[in-house]
C-alpha cells in the first residue's frame, strides 16, 4: 500500500480538526472577557462546547482546564485511530503521558486522604479507555494509602518507577520523586516508539523527540540543583540517551555543584537559547519550560503546512492543538485571577 494511501484518512481527518482551531483572532478576542462565564459563552458553537457543556456551575478555571484537556485527548485520539499501524503505535505515546499525569495526581490524591470519588474525578478517563487500563486506575483509587496503590498496578511498564518512588517517599516523607520517575516512563517510551518508526520517518519526527526528551533532561537536572537531589539518583531518573545533548554534558551538570554551575554548562549547548535568566532559577526554568514549548510550536506550525504523508503530519497537527489548548488554560488562569488580557497575551504560544 502506498504511503499516499496509507496517510489519506488521517490527512482527512487533519483537515476536518483543523478547521475548529481557534486561532489567534479568537484567542486574542477571548482575552477581553470580563469573567469565566463571558469567556465560555464566546467557546460556543466551537469543538469545545460538547466538554463545557459538561462542566458544572459555578465555573472555575480547573473546571474548564479539564475541558479543554478532554477535548486534546479526544483530538489526539482520532489522530492516531486514522492514522496507519506504525504511525499510530508511535503516537499512541502521546496519549501514555496522560496516564503518567493520572498516576501522579492519583499519588497526591492518596497521600493528601482525599475520598475515593475526589480522586477518580481528577482521573482522565478518556486516556485510560483508550489504553484500556480504566479499570487498573479506579482499583488503584481504593487504595487507603500509597503502599496498597504501588502493590494495586502490577503493570511492568511502572513496577520500577513507583517502587523506586515508594523508596524516596519511605525515606522522606516527600512524593516529588514519584513525580521524576514516573515521567522517565513516558520519556523512555517515547524513545522506544521512536526506534521502532521506519528509518524513513524518523527524520519527521525527530525535532519534536529531540526538544522533548534533552529538555525533559535538563529541565529535571536543574530542577534537582535547585533541590539538593543526589546526583546519583537524578542521574538514573535521566531518559536512556539524548539527542543533542553529548553524554559528557549531561554528566557535567550532574556532577555541578549548584544551579548556577550548571546552568553555565546549559549555556554552551543548542538549548542555551532557551534558558534566559531570570531573578530566580524557579523563574528561569519557568520561562525556559514555555520557550521550549513555544519552539515546538512553532516548529509545528510550519510542519502542518509541509509535513505530508507520514508520521510528521498528524504529530505536528497534535502540537498545535495542543497549543491552543495550552493558550486556552492559560487564559482561563489570567481571567479568573483578574490578570490583564496584555499580560495573558504575553503567555500565548503565538
Amino acid at each position: 500500500m502506498s504511503q499516499v494511501t496509507q496517510y489519506a484518512a488521517v490527512l482527512a481527518k487533519i483537515g476536518a480538526e483543523k478547521s475548529k482551531l481557534l486561532g489567534e483572532a479568537k484567542i486574542r478576542s477571548l482575552l477581553e472577557s470580563k469573567d469565566l462565564a463571558t469567556f465560555a459563552a464566546q467557546l460556543r458553537d466551537t469543538t469545545y462546547q460538547t466538554q463545557i457543556a459538561k462542566v458544572l456551575l459555578p465555573l472555575t478555571g480547573r473546571k474548564l482546564e479539564r475541558a479543554f484537556t478532554e477535548n486534546l485527548i479526544e483530538t489526539y485520539v482520532k489522530m492516531i485511530r486514522n492514522s496507519p499501524a506504525k504511525a499510530a503505535g508511535f503516537l499512541s505515546v502521546y496519549v501514555l503521558r496522560f496516564e503518567v499525569e493520572n498516576l501522579k495526581t492519583l499519588i497526591k490524591s492518596i497521600n493528601g486522604e482525599l475520598n475515593i470519588e475526589e480522586r477518580l474525578s481528577r482521573i482522565y478517563f478518556s486516556a485510560e479507555d483508550f489504553l484500556k487500563n480504566r479499570v487498573i486506575l479506579e482499583e488503584a483509587a481504593k487504595s487507603s494509602n500509597l503502599k496498597q496503590m504501588q502493590t494495586s498496578i502490577k503493570s511492568s511498564l511502572y513496577a520500577s518507577t513507583l517502587s523506586r518512588g515508594m523508596q524516596g517517599y519511605e525515606e522522606n516523607g516527600s512524593t516529588s520523586g514519584f513525580d521524576i520517575s514516573l515521567d522517565k516512563v513516558f520519556y523512555d517510551s517515547l524513545q522506544d516508539r521512536y526506534e521502532k518508526l521506519p528509518r524513513t520517518d524518523k527524520p519527521h519526527v525527530n525535532f519534536y523527540v529531540a526538544m522533548e526528551n534533552d529538555g525533559f533532561t535538563l529541565l529535571s537536572i536543574l530542577r534537582g540543583k535547585i533541590l539538593n537531589y543526589d546526583a546519583n539518583w537524578l542521574r538514573a531518573a535521566m531518559p536512556p540517551k539524548n539527542f543533542k545533548l553529548t553524554s559528557e554534558t549531561v554528566e557535567a551538570m550532574l556532577t555541578a555543584p549548584d544551579f548556577d554551575t550548571a546552568m553555565r554548562v546549559v549555556s554552551e549547548t543548542f538549548y542555551g537559547k532557551f534558558f534566559a535568566k531570570a531573578p530566580s532559577p524557579e523563574g528561569t526554568l519557568g520561562v525556559a519550560e514555555k520557550t521550549l514549548k513555544k519552539g515546538i510550536f512553532k516548529h509545528a506550525k510550519a510542519g502542518t503546512v509541509g509535513e505530508i504523508f507520514n508520521v510528521g503530519a498528524p504529530l505536528a497537527f497534535m502540537m498545535v492543538k495542543e497549543a491552543e489548548v495550552r493558550d486556552l488554560i492559560a487564559a482561563t488562569a489570567g481571567i479568573e485571577g483578574g490578570v490583564s488580557p496584555n499580560t495573558i497575551l504575553s503567555q500565548m504560544s503565538f
